[in-house]
């Protein structure tokens, strides 16, 4: 993908806000070299690498700039000011990919017009693996929790971050994320138990025993907006954990031997009792969530054809239809970056999630 400047040095909660069909941690620009990966030890020590360090899945951010801090090979392991030296080895280590320089150095960007995508363009974001004079080579590096650190900036959670980031940098940072948090989960082997070691990059980690292959997995998950039969009400829960007021679409894993109506169906009603049409369940979009694990969120729609809620479980706290102007209101409130955190108002997820998105288009369109 093509840097663009324009959509991807915006707010990303802004950018989310005015484009219901843009979800975040989507915009991705970075070619991922996956055909080249197996020379990542010839490019770590590149003059035109640049690293983006994590603590404990916590990334590297300079409130003042309001940027994640990327580093140099040179500042972060030959810089002899520290005591105690840190090593590529001490840590775990993924390439994220080769974009623009100004994905850094942002004083040097303009934002008037956008980059066009060409045939020249396509044929080097597939094939090529050196960097151009004008791009870096970006790795996310997870530094060791025993390592007393005096890198420039404060590590901090990505989550709550995100109203403060871009679109190129949630993107981003949720990749980093994500990858570094699959390899700590991983590493020792499941079938024998053995230790893993990272390859290629980060892309996959193999047994030092039984020579077994892990690759990084992503769990799909249903996300579904319910649609009542006189399509003036949307059917929303929410759990005991959730934030006072906040409710939102149904979602859940997807199982083994499911379809994506069949998935959307199980949990609606596991959750809320309501029965759906699984011949009239539609994809809306897809967001990739660097959280629990790492996910992606599939959006949908379904119509209801049984409307009794009917709580099965615990899992939920309450579940309701909610009227069109009902919803307006809580578009509203979730749209207001400075909401009170206690204001007891309804409203939905904020346009960061997709599932402010399914009900904003609802709302909108539908």
């Amino acid at each position: 993908m093509s840097l663009r400047p324009e959509i991807h040095f915006s707010s990303v909660f802004d950018h989310c806000s005015l484009n219901n069909n843009f979800q975040c941690f989507q915009g991705n620009p970075l070619n991922r070299l996956n055909l080249h990966r197996k020379s990542l030890q010839d490019i770590v020590q590149h003059s035109q690498s640049r690293f983006l360090p994590y603590r404990q899945l916590k990334v590297l951010f300079n409130q003042e700039k309001k940027q994640p801090v990327w580093l140099t090979h040179q500042f972060l392991f030959d810089n002899n000011n520290n005591e105690h030296k840190l090593t590529v080895d001490q840590c775990e280590l993924v390439l994220l990919g080769i974009s623009s320089q100004s994905m850094v150095d942002r004083s040097s960007v303009a934002t008037s017009e956008p980059t066009k995508i060409d045939s020249e363009t396509l044929s080097k974001f597939f094939l090529a693996s050196e960097p151009a004079p004008d791009e870096y080579i970006y790795f996310a590096l997870s530094v060791p929790p025993s390592f007393a650190d005096k890198l420039p900036g404060t590590y901090m959670d990505l989550r709550p971050l995100l109203p403060q980031l871009s679109v190129i940098d949630a993107a981003v940072c949720g990749q980093g994320r994500a990858l570094l948090d699959w390899h700590e989960s991983n590493q020792y082997c499941g079938k024998c138990g053995s230790p893993t070691i990272s390859l290629e990059g980060g892309t996959r980690r193999k047994c030092t025993k039984c020579n077994h292959t892990l690759y990084p997995r992503t769990d799909p998950v249903a996300i579904t907006l319910v649609i009542h039969s006189d399509k003036e009400h949307i059917l929303l829960g929410r759990k005991p954990s959730f934030p006072p007021s906040m409710y939102t679409c149904l979602a859940g894993f997807i199982e083994p031997g499911e379809s994506i109506p069949e998935a959307c169906s199980r949990e609606v009603w596991e959750e809320s009792g309501v029965v759906v049409n699984t011949n009239q369940t539609h994809y809306f979009d897809s967001q990739p969530w660097p959280f629990l694990g790492g996910q992606l969120m599939i959006g949908c729609y379904a119509y209801a054809t049984d409307e009794t809620i009917t709580l099965h479980d615990s899992e939920l706290e309450d579940c309701r239809w909610f009227s069109r102007n009902e919803i307006a209101d809580m578009i509203q409130r979730s749209r207001n970056i400075n909401l009170d955190k206690n204001d007891q108002n309804l409203r939905i997820p904020p346009p960061i999630a997709i599932a402010h998105q399914l009900i904003y288009n609802w709302y909108s369109k539908i």
